[in-house]
């Protein structure tokens, strides 16, 4: 009769569960959806949606060809558009569905890790509050699909796991089958989704290759002697990853094509970037100390019970217990080392980037914890350690809301660094700045974006009859290969020249426009307008045309040279304005071939007793563009600074004297730390007199 009451128990309990899975699945839902318009699409996000609004198959063509990421997503969008419109809501709402349905794949994997029906809340509650994930979970991109994916690709690799070490059978052999389907079609929609989710895969394969060798154990000894894990490892996990491998063998050619050719952004070094994973991945720059570190805190003392918990069990699922410990270890480690050794074929790091694999392994491992606490005391033998036990988990949740909240707060009204960075660097307001334009310009007017591949952020909003063009021109990917140039003062005086005004747009104009060259030409030689409103994260200017025409009129240097060193670079000519405190000199550069050497450029101003007066040396172009990056063809107006003030050193009273360095010259050369670049006709400097 002990038996009878249990039924009711186990469904009342049940029930109960259910209704706190499901509200947590709506408070997932709930905390992406709160501030969802408070920032403006910006260029990674319009980038997509440029590609999504051309159809199905032109978005995965174009997605293809384009972008650092399979066009999985971007097909699933377009179809999207196609019934809901592509408005700010609609397009960032598909994402915050998609990201929702993580949470009960989280909760499914946390109940198989532990092997308990009535965990894995714990790790959708961390899932659904954890910042980063709610920032993600609102942007245009494939994060909002790969996340989901990945907790599901996990899941169905345990449970494949799992099956290899049930008796055989009928059943438990069709189930395996149907368990390797699942695991090979979700690995390769995951692997569509992005490519850094193959670090979830590497990690999954790593860890059912070692569980067997590691665990072992009566659980899964058969009566031959050997375990049937082990057995089942050597067959069905190997034979379904093989599969898994041959079917991606498509996305891993793409891959290997896309490595190659491209040339995105300057990255974040590695081993700077490592100690931001706790600011990016917490409440570091939303709370100031000692509440992000207090974040930190809560996080590791969580992990270190999950930790403790797997492999301190003595329970029937001891083995079950050790795998998710040895699962717990690799998700959480493998991921960084192996996008640091990553880094090394292609110095390309993002936070985000792990996302999919170590992050689903934080949230997972933290919530775990949590409830091991909460359940830890159930020997009636110890009630004060048991009720200690609790608390302490009811503590660890009450402080991991109590700091999660303000920062969802200040999320929610639009601030978040988009990179590994010290200060802060909200999304740029493009949306801004086109309703700026558009209630302040006229059809009189046109609009230049440096650099052009944010021309689609601003079109996206921009709705008035000006005309908009970007700089590099016709670009849509951020290429350091492909900057402005002399050239696009030719595109520039093309395109605006017919119009009375011109909007200057400026953002990431450090790469796109290395040395500076259109703003520099618009302010010297335009009238400058006033724009009476400030945008987050993005410079608007704007200048009177009327009397600056034609701007393509320093395209040529003021002073001829044509001066050829031994490597394929050449000295068009210069340009010299002198003031009282400061020279400047400009140098226009011309390269007739490839170069594989960074070199730096000086200018030293001698006097005549060969002293050095003043002197500027720089990277040619500037760091994002050094002379290696140059295509064949490039010409550039590089910009140096000589101080001749009272304040210089070197300044004697001869020197300062009206008319003074009447004798001096300008030396202009290149050099690297091997030494300078000899010209052609054997000189290791260009000497200039002044006159």
């Amino acid at each position: 009769m002990t038996g009878v009451p249990a039924a009711p128990t186990a469904r009342r309990s049940y029930r109960v569960r259910l209704l706190v899975g499901g509200l947590i699945v709506l408070l997932t839902l709930a905390l992406r959806l709160w501030g969802l318009n408070a920032t403006s699409l910006w260029y990674d996000e319009t980038f997509m949606l440029y590609h999504a609004q051309q159809g199905p198959r032109a978005a995965v063509l174009g997605l293809l060809q384009e972008d650092n990421a399979l066009p999985l997503h971007g097909l699933l969008l377009s179809c999207w558009i196609e019934v809901a419109g592509n408005s700010e809501f609609s397009v960032r709402y598909l994402s915050v569905l998609l990201t929702t349905l993580g949470a009960p794949l989280v909760i499914q994997l946390g109940r198989s890790l532990t092997h308990r029906r009535t965990t894995g809340l714990g790790g959708a509650l961390a899932y659904a509050t954890l910042p980063i994930f709610v920032y993600y979970s609102q942007e245009v991109r494939m994060y909002a699909l790969a996340i989901p994916l990945t907790a599901g690709f996990l899941w169905s690799g345990w449970r494949l796991v799992s099956r290899c070490g049930e008796p055989d059978s009928v059943q438990s052999t069709s189930r395996r089958r149907r368990d390797a389907v699942a695991y090979v079609l979700l690995g390769l929609l995951m692997l569509s989704s992005h490519l850094y989710t193959g670090l979830a895969w590497l990690t999954t394969a790593m860890w059912g290759a070692l569980s067997p060798l590691l665990t072992g154990g009566p659980a899964t000894a058969r009566p031959g002697g050997k375990p049937r894990l082990r057995r089942g490892i050597a067959g069905t996990w190997w034979h379904t990853n093989i599969a898994l491998a041959l079917l991606a063998l498509p996305i891993a050619g793409w891959a290997l094509w896309r490595l190659r050719v491209d040339a995105t952004a300057v990255s974040a070094i590695p081993a700077e970037a490592l100690r931001f994973l706790p600011i990016i991945y917490g409440v570091g720059q939303y709370l100031a100390q000692p509440w992000n570190a207090l974040f930190v805190v809560v996080a590791i003392a969580s992990l270190c019970v999950t930790l403790m918990g797997c492999f301190s069990a003595r329970t029937p699922h001891r083995t079950s217990r050790r795998l998710a410990g040895i699962w717990f270890l690799l998700t959480l480690t493998l991921p960084i080392v192996t996008l640091f050794l990553m880094t090394a074929i292609k110095a390309k790091w993002s936070e985000r980037y792990l996302l999919p694999s170590w992050g689903v392994a934080l949230v997972v491992a933290v919530g775990t914890g949590w409830e091991l606490l909460l359940r830890r005391g159930t020997p009636i033998s110890r009630p004060r350690l048991a009720t200690a036990l609790r608390g302490s988990g009811l503590l660890l949740i009450s402080v991991w809301v109590a700091l999660v909240t303000p920062a969802l707060v200040r999320q929610s009204e639009g601030t978040w660094a988009l990179a590994i960075q010290d200060e802060w660097h909200p999304k740029p307001d493009f949306r801004g700045v086109a309703r700026h334009i558009e209630a302040h310009g006229g059809a009189d007017d046109a609009i230049v974006v440096v650099g052009g591949y944010a021309t689609s952020a601003v079109d996206y909003y921009y709705q008035g009859e000006a005309h908009l063009f970007g700089v590099p021109y016709d670009k849509r990917v951020l290429d350091t290969l492909d900057v402005v140039d002399l050239h696009d003062l030719e595109v520039l005086e093309r395109e605006a020249g017919s119009h009375r005004r011109l909007w200057l747009v400026l953002w990431q104009h450090h790469l796109a426009d290395p040395t500076n060259l259109i703003q520099s030409v618009l302010i010297e030689r335009c009238r400058r307008l006033p724009v009476d409103e400030g945008f987050v994260n993005v410079y608007l200017l704007l200048f009177d045309l009327e009397t600056c025409r034609p701007l393509d009129r320093l395209a040529e240097p003021a002073t001829v040279l044509e001066t050829a060193f031994e490597a394929p670079i050449v000295l068009e000519g210069y340009h010299l304005i002198k003031t009282e405190t400061l020279w400047e000199v400009d140098l226009w550069w011309r390269t007739t071939g490839p170069l594989d050497v960074d070199y730096t450029v000086f200018v030293h101003l001698v006097g005549p007793d060969e002293t050095i007066i003043a002197q500027h040396d720089h990277i040619a172009g500037a760091d994002a563009y050094a002379t290696s990056r140059w295509r064949v063809g490039t010409r550039l107006r590089d910009r140096f600074f000589l101080y001749v003030s009272e304040s210089n050193p070197r300044m004697t009273d001869d020197l300062m004297a009206p008319g003074f360095c009447e004798d001096c010259t300008l030396r202009i050369g290149l050099y690297t730390p091997e030494g300078r670049l000899p010209l052609q006709d054997g000189r290791e400097v260009l000497t200039i007199p002044i006159f």
